[in-house]
């Protein structure tokens, strides 16, 4: 016979089941309980830790803000001027206004200006094209072979009238020229001569010059006063520094002097003046003697010495008519073909 266990064993057996049980489910509910709790905790620290960082960055917002707002009232009320003093914004902008009101008349007048110098170059561009439509009157003083050899050419370009020694009226006739005795100079320079071409040897040339120097005075004299001016001088020596400081020396002032060689001759420019060498010096214009060292320009010189720098428009028409009268002289041989060489005398 089987012996079965007491109702009071199996029941303690039962309560011990259950104890355990018990006790391993609050153990692992309790574990569980605080690493939930630790969870939250670090939750509410987190929580913590972001509300104070967001409540300090709206502090620090609410800082820039308040600076920000009181920059925006100061820049509003008032501009710093140093010392304590401000200007109202209405001021600030009315001296803005100011500003830029004097800045537009400077610039409108500068406008101005401008468009008068453009009317002034135009009138001076058309002046000179005027003057150069004229043909110039030459004078020749020496009508030997070279005088007679230059004048033939010079006739297709304007009027020329010649003189010397001999009498040479024939054969000027036929080169289409007009002549006049060497002995009666006055009568050569009331030819309203532009330009007077020296074309003597170098023996007899200052006694020429002499011999000229009271006529040219005397033929300046008879002129309106304020417009007295004599013709261009031009000397065609093969040497050059000593004509150049005669022409200097002897002539009056209100003559202007070129000093020129050309490197032919009758022979040599028999068939033309086509790429043979015109050498030149433009020496003095309305009493300047100019800088050979200086570059040329159209529109202004630089004199000898001072080294002034003359607009060719300065004070008198003077400046500008001897200008033109070079520029169409030297034109002639340009226009023949000739290379043209400006080259101080110094340096020939």
């Amino acid at each position: 016979m089987i012996k079965l266990p007491s109702i009071f064993r199996i029941f303690h057996i039962l309560l011990l089941t259950m104890s355990v049980q018990s006790t391993n489910s609050f153990t692992t509910n309790g574990n569980g309980d605080l690493a939930s709790s630790k969870q939250n905790q670090n939750i509410s620290n987190a929580e913590l830790n972001t509300s104070t960082v967001t409540t300090m960055s709206s502090r620090s917002t609410g800082v820039n803000m308040s600076l920000s707002a009181g920059s925006s009232s100061s820049s509003s009320d008032g501009v710093g001027v140093g010392d304590g003093e401000t200007k109202t914004k209405a001021e600030t902008e009315g001296d803005q206004l100011l500003i830029k009101a004097q800045a537009g008349k400077i610039e409108e007048l500068k406008n101005r200006e401008a468009a008068l110098s453009r009317l002034l170059s135009a009138v001076r561009k058309e002046k000179m094209s005027a003057l150069r439509s004229r043909p110039l009157t030459i004078g020749v003083v020496g009508f030997g072979r070279f005088g007679q050899f230059i004048s033939e050419t010079f006739a297709k370009h304007g009027r020329v009238v010649a003189t010397s020694r001999s009498d040479y009226t024939d054969i000027a006739s036929d080169l289409g020229v007009t002549y006049v005795p060497l002995s009666d100079p006055d009568a050569f320079l009331d030819n309203q001569l532009d330009v007077i071409v020296l074309a003597t040897s170098i023996v007899s040339f200052e006694s020429t010059v002499q011999n000229m120097v009271e006529p040219l005075k005397r033929y300046i004299a008879k002129q309106k006063r304020g417009n007295r001016r004599g013709p261009l001088i031009v000397d065609v020596l093969s040497v050059k520094e000593y004509p150049r400081q005669i022409l200097l020396d002897l002539l009056p002032e209100e003559c202007d002097i070129m000093c020129a060689h050309p490197m032919f001759g009758p022979d040599s420019g028999k068939n033309g003046w086509y790429n043979l060498n015109f050498v030149y010096e433009r020496t003095r214009m309305d009493g300047v003697v100019l800088d050979q060292t200086a570059a040329d320009n159209e529109e202004s010189f630089v004199e000898e010495g001072t080294h002034q720098i003359h607009s060719v428009h300065e004070n008198s028409e003077a400046h500008i008519e001897a200008k033109d009268r070079m520029e169409r002289f030297l034109s002639i041989w340009e226009e023949e073909g000739c290379n043209m060489v400006p080259l101080s005398c110094a340096a020939h």
